[in-house]
């Protein structure tokens, strides 16, 4: 039994609608199925109540996949370092720091006539 002939909703179609966001995810029903129930009607599930038996949800993952998005991989230290140096306001900071430490190791020269200080 495929996805078509059972749920009257093809993985592709659900798919693109999954590039929606918001109002135009919405819009986007409501062009294509009329409105949130009918679609419900389609995919045969409840807005309200969900699913609860435990083989038709399996039934479901066979003929529309996991329901699963798989964990992106985490960037390096670095990788965010480089990133975070990307921001101009830290590039002023910075900026600002080696000036500051610049200063802080500068004296200027003694003038005898004012005496030490």
């Amino acid at each position: 039994m495929s996805g078509k002939a059972a749920y009257e909703c093809t993985v592709e179609e659900l798919r693109l609608l999954m590039d929606y966001r918001g109002t135009e995810a919405r819009d986007k029903i409501v062009q294509d199925y009329g409105d949130m129930k009918e679609l419900c009607r389609r995919l045969k599930t409840s807005p309200t109540h969900g699913l609860s038996d435990p083989s038709d949800i399996e039934r479901r993952r066979q003929i529309f996949g996991a329901n699963y998005i798989p964990p992106q991989k985490p960037k390096a230290f670095l990788q965010l370092v480089w990133e975070a140096l990307q921001d101009i306001t830290l590039i002023i900071l910075v900026a600002a720091a080696i000036i500051s430490l610049g200063l802080s190791f500068y004296s200027p020269p003694h003038d005898s006539e004012f005496g030490n200080f």
